[in-house]
């Protein structure tokens, strides 16, 4: 059923809820997983188990979540674990625990424990609300591809009747608001990952398993090519950190007692985009960095850079946007657009989704193949 943007899980008129197909299957006995690289209060992830006339009512659909009985949550945690408009309503981590949740921090707890049912996993880190990023992250962090294993680990020794999970690459969508291409493809490459594991399921189960892989909608008007047919994504790799690191990075450098001469910045950028090294930076262009260099570190007058997710440095935002047209990275839009989305299928029954379809469809096919009515 189509609703509205910002409504989660209820009809266009916010009149009433609707069951998701993933509440109609744990309704049939089957284990529910639900993954994601951003928190599990999301509005995706919130979109199978909520029903709220707002994705912004953080603490509401953290209780719905808790109410669901899904069998395993991997993410960043929670948004808002305490409700801004009731003070006296319970925490959600207490309520989960109340509804028989057992929660890891990390997967050195994880694998610690031995496998049980209602499960929620999340960072080390209590206050993140998202994964890091995957150019960004240490052996030590959690990843969505670790939620994904450890989802379908569990799923193989607990579930007897079959499962459904849903794991989302959250990530790719924060990456391209903030127009950070190098973050784009390697946040997509992080997804594939969890693809594979997947895939590897697949081999093993062909004929009871199916895949579904696409996306809610397209962000940035990401194009390739922005001035000839010639691409070069190649320079991408010269890229170490996102554009959220170099803000970072950048801001501890203003708050210091020496503020960082141009040459040191230079050499910070060689550093982590490799200009000026494995990139040529014409002198037109490095005159653009050191004029916004100077704008924002010496005479303070810039502010930050603002999209959906993030509120970035300028200097930042102007150096990884100049790394992106090198690279033949054109963006229209810091939004989403109305561009349609790839739907790949492969397994039982795929071949209902080919050709041009609905978003309805993703569902009510579903459905069908599940004899839900």
């Amino acid at each position: 059923e189509k609703t509205t943007n910002y409504v989660i899980g209820m009809d266009a008129e916010k009149n009433h809820g609707l069951k998701s197909l993933a509440r109609q299957l744990k309704d049939k006995g089957y284990k529910i997983g639900i993954i994601t690289s951003a928190s599990i209060d999301h509005a995706t992830p919130g979109g199978f188990y909520a029903s709220q006339p707002d994705r912004f009512m953080y603490y509401e659909i953290g209780v719905d979540a808790a109410n669901s009985g899904f069998d395993f949550f991997g993410g960043a945690g929670l948004l808002e674990p305490r409700s801004k408009r009731n003070l006296s309503a319970p925490c959600l981590y207490d309520l989960f625990n109340q509804k028989g949740y057992t929660m890891f921090r990390g997967m050195d707890a994880y694998n610690r424990a031995a496998a049980k049912d209602k499960i929620l996993l999340f960072p080390t880190d209590t206050v993140s609300k998202s994964l890091k990023y995957a150019m960004d992250r240490s052996a030590k962090d959690l990843s969505l591809p670790d939620l994904t294993k450890a989802c379908l680990a569990n799923f193989q020794e607990t579930a007897k009747k079959g499962f459904f999970m849903m794991v989302e690459g959250g990530k790719i969508d924060w990456a391209a608001h903030a127009h950070d291409g190098g973050a784009v493809v390697k946040e997509t490459i992080d997804f594939d990952q969890c693809i594979r594991l997947a895939y590897d399921f697949y081999k093993k189960h062909p004929n009871e398993t199916l895949i579904l892989v696409t996306a809610d909608h397209e962000t940035g008007g990401l194009g390739l090519g922005n001035s000839d047919m010639n691409l070069n994504i190649d320079l991408l790799q010269y890229q170490k950190c996102s554009q959220e690191a170099l803000t970072a990075a950048m801001r501890e450098m203003k708050s210091g007692k020496m503020i960082p001469s141009w040459e040191d910045m230079k050499a910070f950028l060689k550093k982590n985009l490799g200009f000026w090294e494995q990139i040529k930076i014409t002198p037109r262009e490095e005159l653009e960095l050191l004029v916004c260099y100077e704008e924002s570190f010496l005479k303070k007058k810039s502010k930050d850079v603002v999209s959906l997710y993030a509120k970035d440095e300028p200097l930042a935002v102007a150096a990884i946007a100049l790394l992106d047209k090198k690279a033949s990275l054109g963006w229209t839009t810091k939004t989403h657009t109305g561009a349609p989305v790839p739907l790949y299928a492969i397994g039982k029954q795929a071949v209902l989704y080919s050709g041009r379809r609905d978003n309805t469809d993703m569902a009510n096919v579903l459905r069908k193949l599940f004899l839900i009515k």
